[in-house]
């Protein structure tokens, strides 16, 4: 066979192998405000979401703006209030994240959109029919406009999923009386995956992943997050965010992925690469699923 020969062969049993294993998976994708806000990133992202989607991959994609409210809100000289890292949303707050997050990032993801040729619905809120949603007590805290997730429903987004395979949110989502209000997006992308059965929520930061005395950590099990916790060897807000994975992981999501975002082709990387890039989150039994899968991988590519 000739080297174009062997290249054909070599990329429809890719495609194949690809097909078989993604057909009809849900991924949850959350993408910090740093990947939306930065044209480069955007555009690598929505490229890939496209080519995911082309293999049958039925995509949520859920995106914040905490910089780009933060920079609004010092611009129109409101006060930033934050309480142990979390956004207290007054009304003047909650106003400029509708014109921030639901206004011009929104706009930015419809027109990557539409320079890619990506078919989906890019929508300004989570729909009333997606999660039951409550404001936050005002004790012992008062954080204003923000809201806690009771309930996330499974059916209303398979049904938006019979028309199309990718779906865009922003971090606002409705009460039950229409108000409007601040959800963390991390929060978001976890009830979703965890009601979806999502195969994959991947985090997309501005960081590698999972750092250990300095070294990006390539894959993490159920087992040991405890450990990490316990020595203090995860901390802050990456505590938090293992804390949510290691739930969802047990409520059935089967991979979590934490990357570097604004690396270009970071998420077709991750997934279409026998070994990606940044902290893979996953359970002990589903890693031997995976260590099978990248030997099928390695010889295909070979």
């Amino acid at each position: 066979m000739t080297k174009i020969t062997n290249a054909r062969m070599s990329n429809f049993f890719t495609n194949a192998f690809y097909n078989s294993k993604f057909q009809n998976s849900v991924f949850v994708i959350k993408a910090s405000g740093d990947l939306i806000e930065d044209d480069n990133a955007l555009d690598s992202l929505i490229r890939n979401i496209k080519k995911l989607t082309h293999h049958g991959i039925k995509i949520v994609l859920v995106y914040g703006g905490g910089k780009a409210t933060d920079k609004a809100l010092t611009e129109r000289g409101i006060a930033i209030k934050k309480e142990n890292g979390r956004r207290i949303t007054d009304a003047q707050t909650i106003e400029v994240m509708k014109q921030v997050i639901c206004g011009t990032l929104s706009l930015k993801i419809f027109s990557a959109m539409a320079k890619h040729r990506v078919e989906g619905y890019n929508l300004n809120a989570i729909p009333s029919d997606w999660m039951d949603i409550v404001l936050r007590p005002k004790k012992p805290i008062d954080y204003g406009f923000v809201g806690d997730i009771k309930l996330a429903r499974e059916r209303a987004v398979k049904r938006l999923f019979k028309v199309t395979n990718f779906i865009a949110v922003p971090c606002l989502a409705p009460t039950n009386d229409g108000q409007l209000c601040n959800i963390n997006a991390d929060t978001i992308a976890t009830e979703l995956a965890i009601c979806m059965e999502a195969h994959k929520l991947m985090f997309l930061s501005n960081v590698d992943g999972v750092l250990i005395d300095g070294k990006t950590v390539f894959m993490i099990t159920d087992a040991e997050i405890p450990n990490l916790i316990e020595q203090g060897i995860v901390t802050d807000g990456m505590r938090v965010k293992m804390e949510n994975c290691l739930r969802a992981l047990h409520e059935g999501v089967k991979r979590i992925h934490l990357i570097n975002g604004l690396r270009e082709d970071a998420l077709e990387k991750e997934i279409f690469e026998a070994v990606g890039p940044g902290t893979m989150l996953i359970t002990e039994e589903e890693k031997v699923k995976y260590l099978n899968e990248v030997e099928v991988q390695k010889a295909i590519g070979s």
